[in-house]
């Protein structure tokens, strides 16, 4: 399970890198929003911890939370900070999915973690990306209107991009979070999946980034 941790006090910072390690999580720091940004597009998480203040200002946090949901990013966020006032509380979980003030016990952190994992990304019914609709509780594709028949795997492959519109993904990932950890196969398994993808619905459903992967283009 990988966190993102924005946290702008470098003590902190590492303790937690530390604690939630030896926990079993994958954790990875960012010290600020705009760290945060670079490491979301970059390489996909499972969970988010986020500092209410960052060095771009006092509301920072919150500010960020909102921007990635906007923006699609469906992780489950949990606010980790000094602030603790009912205003605040209140507004963090309006923005996000969890709130734990600072001073905090790492086993009620590691207990809140593990539970909004459990509960997963916060997922819409239906994602819509111009004539591309997914309807991800029938399981069900249209593009145009008219019903697309993927395979089971196909479809597996096309979601995971669409509920992360903007994350590239490597081919090793997609095979993890797909396949399962510890699946063996060709190389080129995953291009043959997008490549499939691409004649049933539209050439750039799924983007190449060279030298990186993949990442869901919206029509």
């Amino acid at each position: 399970m990988c966190v993102l941790l924005v946290e702008d006090d470098p003590s902190l910072g590492q303790t937690l890198l530390e604690s939630l390690a030896a926990q079993g999580f994958k954790p990875r720091l960012a010290t600020s929003a705009e760290a945060a940004w670079e490491a979301l597009w970059q390489d996909p998480v499972d969970l988010i911890v986020l500092d209410v203040m960052l060095p771009e200002g006092e509301e920072a946090g919150f500010e960020l939370a909102k921007e990635l949901r906007e923006a699609g990013f469906r992780q489950p966020i949990l606010f980790l900070t000094a602030r603790e006032s009912l205003p605040d509380r209140v507004r963090g979980l309006e923005v996000g999915d969890d709130y734990l003030a600072k001073p905090f016990a790492l086993a009620e952190l590691v207990a809140r973690l593990r539970a909004l994992a459990r509960r997963g990304e916060v997922r819409p019914r239906v994602v819509q990306a111009g004539p591309l609709e997914v309807a991800l509780e029938k399981r069900e594709v249209r593009y145009r209107g008219q019903m697309v028949r993927l395979t089971a795997k196909e479809y597996q492959v096309l979601e995971l991009f669409v509920i992360n519109p903007g994350r590239i993904f490597t081919r090793e990932e997609v095979l993890e979070r797909v396949w399962g950890p510890g699946f063996e196969s060709d190389s080129n398994l995953i291009d043959v999946y997008v490549k499939n993808l691409r004649k049933k619905l539209y050439d750039n459903v799924i983007e190449t980034v060279r030298g990186l992967g993949y990442r869901f283009a919206e029509a």
